[in-house]
């Protein structure tokens, strides 16, 4: 009798140790899943319609990368130029320009508008929850406008540059955009990684 029940012992044992070891994989494992890394273009008419749009030639933001809850998002830049203008090229940080006729994106999300611009021609970002994405008839611009239904709120839109890490608190998409208001004259791009750890 003394023997069987040593055996059992060591029989709960093994599967005691077995199962443990099968729930740390399994951790690694969604823990490895949930990392993720995607290669995005930006397109230098992505403005979003943002400020003053030229509604014809506007491009909605490029949706980025989706998250399914709190995290950390890195956006880095890694090649291409922005022509905010006929022979104005720029990098992901933007120059700054005297006199603008209309408000920027990122002047919008502040509420404010200057003669001068900022950042103008750089790379931006906007965060929106799930909820909101998940609405009948969202779109990736200026939510104030009458372009879509449901859209991007100006106080969501903030700077990235050539790099930026952004704290999220809940689940939703991450869309990429330009800094400028009339994206008629634009051309060229920013080659960007975009990732989770």
């Amino acid at each position: 009798m003394k023997p069987a029940k040593f055996t059992f012992f060591r029989c709960k044992t093994v599967l005691g140790w077995l199962s443990g070891l099968a729930v740390a994989v399994l951790f690694l494992t969604l823990t490895t899943t949930a990392s993720a890394q995607t290669s995005v273009f930006v397109s230098g008419r992505a403005t979003g319609g943002f400020g003053y749009p030229d509604l014809n030639y506007d491009v909605p933001f490029v949706t980025a990368l989706t998250v399914s809850g709190p995290g950390t998002i890195t956006v880095t830049y890694v090649s291409g130029t922005v022509d905010w203008a006929p022979n104005q090229p720029t990098g992901p940080n933007g120059v700054h320009w005297p006199y603008s006729g209309c408000s920027l994106p990122l002047q919008a999300s502040r509420g404010i508008s200057h003669k001068s611009a900022e950042n103008m021609g750089a790379l931006i970002g906007a965060f929106v929850p799930q909820a909101r994405v998940q609405k009948v008839g969202f779109s990736p611009v200026d939510g104030t406008k009458n372009a879509a239904p449901v859209g991007i709120m100006p106080g969501a839109v903030f700077f990235i540059g050539a790099s930026r890490t952004v704290t999220v608190t809940e689940a939703g998409t991450l869309f990429l955009g330009i800094n400028d208001c009339e994206s008629g004259d634009n051309g060229g791009g920013f080659n960007v990684t975009v990732s989770t750890p």
